[in-house]
């Protein structure tokens, strides 16, 4: 499906919109319940929460808006919001609460999007205001002032091919009072296996010739037996065991019917696609102010994670003599076969993680100071069998026990092999203190600073054994950071400095981090903002980053995971390798350099439609990268991350992270969000609607703020901002649509000095996934009205073409791809009728999804025209379409 495409399904409900009538007057009803028409009222006001740095949403949602996603939770909605979140530069996002930093992320995850009263996705420009680097947008959750619910929530989703159900529950107790607000969640998840023999994985190709039967092969790949090949007409270097051997002595004619054909019925047993997972979690937040000018907020979580992967059946290759009294062949030969074993390649993952975070924050005069202090333990435990030892088995072959029949059942025969075992214990303790307000006031406005000084503990202790030799590892780093940001003020049209430019104001940070274990890295950044008309945002920022690689990237247990399958571009054959993971001790510290363009505007004051822009050129020395995908350049660059024999067979890769030596990048990013009220207005409805609701009688347009902590800020105080359109009456429905297109303009790599570049949208490749897709479009759109919704969430991305660069090498060619995922909801609170007949429908809503709509899945092809295993549909994507249900009560 084409981008216009998909901007046809998501603009289809305007038609509808498009009769819908003006907005109704203000109603009113007098105490004997008689309906009042009040004349159109505007009220300046100056909004709760706003962000400091006077920075103008990308996009803002309200309360009526926010019902129209069906979103669970505020972790749900922020999901189903990536696009918008998501930003060009690379950086997650940051969360603010009514403006001001959090503890964490666990501190809102589970509060119902009922609690929202606005929800602003502002610039990476205004996380300097916070003390965050310039590479994060920022996401700040207004909550409403009085709230209180009970919620609890039940999905179940299963794949449309079945194998796989996904069982959760969620459930969220939530109190605010003011200032005061308190939140327990208790959550739970769990999911089944889906094995390969539950999907269409076919391994026929990769070369394997073990199978629980077994397969008979000669002494270094040659012929098995002359008189065999006589028998047979040709020569065979392969053939499969018959089946009767396992009772009894078989004979050469037996192996008549399959000489030239291995089997391979058993390939695919005991592996998963997807493995047995289970969660729980449990998380609170505790915030109250101890007086009118120091507020505490107070957080903590515990959460249990395991997982089951089974990686196939044990190969046992066994040598038959000659004179073996099972063997018929005059020659010794080699017998492949499968242990009945699974238990012998099962990795079995646990993690615990403990975080506790606190925040303390208050004003001095007229400055805002937070306090934040974070623990987090993580430890991990991760077992990964290594198959059988058949050493005693063989000697009984070798010495000719009658009694041994190597075709018969050689489960008992076989030990496990000890496990390969990896442990890692994880833990960061830090404390961050900012400072923000006004620094000296000038005549275009107030010179607002903020400055951070911070400290943090991390230790990563683990301990691995593979193949019996153990490793000891203990790594830790002692990191001081200071940070500084200055907003400038130069032209403002409010104050009458340099009207005509318009508002105009100058940004600068500072920042200096010194690592105990890699010394000093620096941050130097600077930006202008413009406004030269009401509605319209001009940025240009400019970046110097320096950034150390992660303890976990450095010290990571190494695990070595064994029949893992990869295509090998030297041979063109997916191929079953030894992949080993972890950490690596020698990694550098990477440089960026980062140029951003952006523009904001709002064409129409009467509209809720918003125009974004942004052009980022990014620019890395020493790139800290996951390994990259294999490729003919690449083992040439990097030789001793290959194993291969003395055939040239890849019998494992080394795919722990490294530096590339420079990489440059360049995109652009466009796209608008609009919402709109429809229908006709109905006085007497009251929309389900609850105190604090959405919707109300007047619009309320917010105007120049107060100075300093709290207000917009910044020059203008907030002149850039964009009134909202009309507000959703009672009886009316809400409208959302947001497009986001990305264009990846550059991105090339250079892997080591004096290579050549590697260009990602042109044939090269450093993932397994393919090339990088120039082209990407994001469309949401939702609807909402009565307690109906329906939310649609699509993505196209464009196809790739991965180049072997190589002497024989095969191409393989990505196709594009288009995933629609649509889920539709009925809030049965406002279906009255019901409700009076059944009380206890109050508080329910009952939502249906579909994940991927039209089963649309990568499909890869290479330039001989086969797939390779790795890059099956159902093995880049085992499940395809999934249906959901989820049944939510929430009670106030």
């Amino acid at each position: 499906m084409s981008p216009t495409a998909l901007m046809l399904l998501a603009l289809a409900p305007s038609a509808a919109m498009s009769e819908a009538p003006a907005p109704a007057a203000p109603v009113q009803q007098q105490e004997d319940g008689t309906a009042i028409v009040l004349p159109d009222v505007v009220v300046t006001a100056q909004k709760r929460g706003v962000a400091l740095g006077g920075q103008e949403p990308i996009v803002s949602y309200d309360a009526a808006q926010i019902q129209a996603f069906g979103a669970t939770n505020i972790g749900e909605l922020v999901t189903l919001l990536e696009a918008q979140t998501r930003s060009a530069r690379g950086g997650s996002p940051v969360f603010l609460v009514n403006g001001r930093r959090i503890s964490g992320f666990r501190e809102i995850r589970g509060i119902p999007p009922e609690a929202i009263e606005r929800f602003d996705i502002l610039p990476e420009e205004t996380a300097l205001s916070y003390g965050y680097s310039a590479d994060q947008r920022v996401v700040n959750i207004v909550l409403k002032a009085d709230f209180r619910s009970l919620t609890t929530s039940v999905n179940v989703s299963r794949s449309e091919q079945g194998g796989r159900t996904t069982t959760s529950s969620e459930n969220n107790v939530l109190r605010i009072a003011g200032a005061d607000r308190w939140s327990l969640d208790i959550n739970g998840s769990t999911s089944n296996p889906l094995y390969e023999t539950e999907r269409n994985i076919d391994r026929t190709g990769t070369g394997v010739l073990f199978d629980r039967t077994g397969n008979i092969g000669g002494l270094g790949g040659g012929e098995i037996d002359p008189a065999l090949s006589a028998l047979a007409g040709s020569a065979v270097n392969v053939a499969g065991v018959p089946t009767s051997a396992a009772s009894g002595a078989p004979a050469l004619s037996d192996f008549v019917s399959t000489a030239g054909v291995a089997r391979s019925d058993d390939l695919n047993a005991y592996r998963t696609l997807l493995p047995r997972q289970a969660e729980a979690s449990i998380a609170g937040t505790y915030k109250h102010d101890l007086n009118d000018k120091v507020g505490m907020t107070l957080s903590a979580g515990l959460t249990d994670n395991s997982s089951r992967s089974y990686l196939g059946l044990p190969g046992v290759t066994l040598t038959l003599p000659e004179d073996s009294p099972w063997s018929p062949f005059g020659n010794d030969v080699l017998l492949y076969r499968y242990a009945d074993r699974p238990d012998a390649m099962v990795r079995q993952s646990n993690s615990r993680t403990a975080e506790f975070g606190s925040v303390f924050d208050g004003y001095l005069g007229d400055w805002r100071w937070t306090a934040t202090g974070e623990y987090t333990r993580v430890e991990t435990d991760t077992t990964t069998g290594r198959g059988v030892n058949a050493d005693a088995l063989q000697a009984a072959i070798s010495a000719g026990d009658p009694t041994v029949n190597p075709f018969g059942d050689i489960t008992g025969a076989v030990a496990a092999n000890p496990r390969d075992t990896a442990n890692s214990v994880a833990q960061t303790a830090n404390a961050e203190f900012v400072l923000n307000g006004t620094a000296r006031e000038l005549p275009a406005g107030n010179l607002t600073s903020t400055f951070k000084v911070g400290a943090s503990h991390q230790s990563l202790d683990s301990e691995s054994v593979r193949s019996g030799v153990a490793v000891d590892r203990s790594q830790s780093r002692d990191l001081g950071s200071f940070q500084a940001n200055f907003d400038l003020p130069i032209s403002n049209r409010d104050r009458g400095v340099l009207p005509k430019i318009g508002d105009l104001s100058a940004n600068l940070n500072l920042a200096y981090q010194e690592l105990s274990d890699f010394g000093g890295v620096s941050t130097v950044g600077g930006g202008l903002n413009w406004s030269p008309v009401e509605r319209l945002s001009l940025s240009a920022n400019y970046s110097s980053e320096g950034k150390a690689p992660t303890i976990q990237q450095l010290n990571d247990p190494t695990l070595a995971t064994p029949n893992t399958p990869v295509f090998d571009f030297a041979t063109n054959q997916t191929v079953e390798v030894t992949q080993i993971t972890g950490g690596d001790p020698n990694l550098k510290a990477e440089d960026r350099h980062i140029l951003k363009l952006g523009v904001n505007w709002q064409p129409f004051s009467e509209r809720d439609f918003r125009l974004n822009l942004a052009y980022t050129r990014t620019e890395v020395e020493n790139e800290i990268a996951s390994f990259p995908a294999i490729t003919p350049d690449l083992e040439a660059a990097l030789p001793e991350r290959f194993t291969r024999d003395l055939d040239g067979n890849l019998l494992s890769i080394d795919a722990r992270p490294l530096n590339f030596a420079s990489r440059e990048q360049q995109d652009v990013q466009w796209g608008f969000n609009f919402s709109r009220p429809f229908g006709t207005p109905n006085p007497t409805a009251e929309a389900g609607r609850r105190p604090g609701g959405p919707g109300g009688g007047m619009m309320v347009v917010s105007g120049p703020g107060p100075g300093g902590p709290g207000g917009p800020g910044g020059p203008g105080g907030g002149r850039g901002r964009g009134s909202r359109g009309p507000g959703m009456q009672p009886g009316q429905g809400m409208f959302n649509l947001s497009v986001t297109h990305t264009w990846r303009v550059q991105d090339e790599v250079v892997i080591r000095d004096g290579l050549a570049p590697l260009n990602l949208l042109d044939g090269d490749s450093i993932s397994g996934s393919g090339g990088q897709s120039r082209h990407e479009v994001q469309v949401q759109t939702g609807l909402f009205r009565n307690g109906l919704g329906a939310f649609i969430n699509a993505n196209w991305r464009s196809g790739t073409t991965v180049e072997g660069n190589g002497v024989g090498s095969a191409d393989l060619d990505f196709s594009g791809r288009t995933t629609v995922n649509l889920f539709a909801f009925a809030d049965l609170t406002q279906r009255t009728a019901w409700v009076e007949r059944f009380p206890f429908l109050k508080g329910t809503r009952i939502g249906l999804g579909v994940q991927n709509i039209f089963d649309d899945r990568v499909s890869v092809t290479s330039s001989e025209g086969d797939t390779p295993v790795n890059y099956q549909r159902d093995y880049l994507d085992p499940q395809g379409r999934v249906f959901r249900i989820n049944l939510r009560k929430i009670l106030f």
